[in-house]
């Protein structure tokens, strides 16, 4: 590895763990285990497995200290890092067309204007990585240690095109790659984000076909409309899908899917739930998205959220005391519509909960729909134009912030926006049955 580490920080300790009986605190940071320095959690998680360990550990202070202490093979040490890369993270090269950390606004968390596109997260977390920055050694390491399943932005695999997408000479020849990857056993999931008039129609039906041929190991390919914010300057001018061209999306992937299905059995291809709402079709059920692969690029998430919504309403609302409730939802504009597509259902099952969906315009622009761009400033000044009527409780998804932190991406925390919105809120988590047990009241409503 060219980086050197600077040790795996610790940020948490599990009580009563092995960790904790050897007095490890946050803040100290493993400089060696069993005599390797670790450069990223891969390393650090091969070695911790040994039932005897030999630690070396400077705390906070700078000061260091030898650990060693026996544990039973099966059972970790009880830590969690401040990251899961413990040198640099490797950066990405390229100079994509539709690249979003280049539109994003300012004054958001500094963490968001990082470029990564590091193999090691793409193993070790889902992110998408691009193939293009792996040196001879970051090669021989996927091979050896099979480091399987990785996540692959495809884009277009005609070479032509996908120079001009990356911005990038070296970037055109990606076949060969992911068939390298295939030969050795290792498993990848593809996205393809798609620009109109670049690399739709024939291009795009050239790209599914090509790497629907290296099933089995493409296990899964998404199929993502491009994401264009307000903060588009001096940058290449690019546009969304009219309803149209979404439809030939869809129909191209559509026929994607019968010929993999017919060949392999499985679907493979399936198209962002967003591609839907710009074709004003309805999203499938649950089932046509299969093994649900691709959640995190918005593929089936309204189909489960809709099925888990709709069966815990079924399962759980006999179960509790009629009081009446007022909510009011606040979520992204694409979400909101979705909401308004469950209140019938609700209405139906507890006539006594009062449900208020209000989509927040984000101030990333008014092309960005989702819910996870909604900022904490975007919710205060919502609240603060459209007030809240008393005895209403306002509800947010999680989606919005960050779990461990609850803080909004432009770095407002939730007790802050809260304060500056004269408003308490309720954070849920983004699943249809969490939505349920909030309305319903869980705890305090349940018989």
């Amino acid at each position: 590895m060219n980086n050197v580490s600077t040790g795996a920080e610790i940020s948490r300790v599990t009580p009563g763990s092995p960790a904790a009986k050897v007095n490890l605190k946050p803040g100290d940071k493993i400089l060696q285990i069993n005599g390797v320095r670790p450069v990223d959690l891969i390393d650090y998680l091969s070695v911790e497995a040994s039932p005897c360990l030999h630690l070396v550990v400077a705390d906070a202070g700078g000061g260091r200290r030898e650990i060693r202490l026996e544990k039973p093979e099966e059972k970790s040490l009880g830590l969690a890092f401040t990251s899961a890369v413990f040198d640099r993270v490797k950066t990405c090269c390229n100079h994509c067309l539709f690249c979003f950390v280049d539109q994003m606004p300012p004054g958001l968390r500094k963490t968001l204007y990082l470029k990564d596109d590091d193999y090691r997260l793409s193993f070790l977390q889902g992110s998408y990585i691009t193939l293009t920055n792996l040196k001879k050694d970051d090669w021989r390491r996927i091979k050896e240690l099979r480091l399987s399943p990785l996540y692959i932005s495809v884009h277009a695999t005609d070479p032509k095109v996908r120079r001009r997408l990356f911005g990038r000479s070296k970037a055109g020849e990606i076949m060969p790659l992911l068939e390298r990857l295939a030969s050795w056993g290792i498993a990848f999931h593809a996205q393809v984000v798609v620009c109109p008039g670049i690399n739709d129609r024939k291009v795009l039906a050239k790209t599914l076909f090509d790497l629907g041929a290296l099933w089995p190991a493409l296990q899964s390919l998404a199929v993502v409309p491009v994401g264009l914010t307000g903060y588009r300057q001096e940058l290449p001018e690019l546009r969304g899908f009219e309803p149209e061209e979404a439809e030939k999306v869809l129909e191209l992937v559509g026929s994607a899917q019968k010929a993999f299905s017919a060949a392999a059995g499985t679907r493979l291809v399936y198209a962002a739930d967003e591609f839907f709402l710009q074709a004003q079709k309805e999203i499938p059920p649950l089932e046509y998205y299969e093994d649900l692969w691709q959640l995190a690029n918005g593929v089936g998430l309204w189909a489960l959220f809709k099925e888990e919504f709709l069966s815990a309403l079924a399962r759980i609302s006999p179960c509790y005391r009629r009081r009446p409730r007022a909510f009011v939802v606040l979520t992204g504009r694409a979400a909101a519509g979705l909401w308004e597509e469950l209140s019938p259902a609700l209405k139906k099952h507890c006539p006594w909960i009062t449900l208020e969906v209000r989509p927040v315009t984000s101030s990333f622009g008014p092309e960005v729909t989702v819910a996870g761009l909604v900022t904490g400033n975007d919710i205060i000044q919502n609240l603060r134009e459209n007030g809240v009527k008393p005895g209403r409780e306002v509800i947010l998804p999680g989606v919005m912030l960050r779990r461990e932190e609850r803080d909004f991406l432009d770095g407002r925390s939730l007790k802050q926006v809260e304060k500056e919105a004269g408003v308490p809120l309720q954070v849920i988590e983004t699943t249809g049955e969490a939505a349920v047990k909030a309305l319903l009241g869980w705890e305090e409503n349940k018989q």
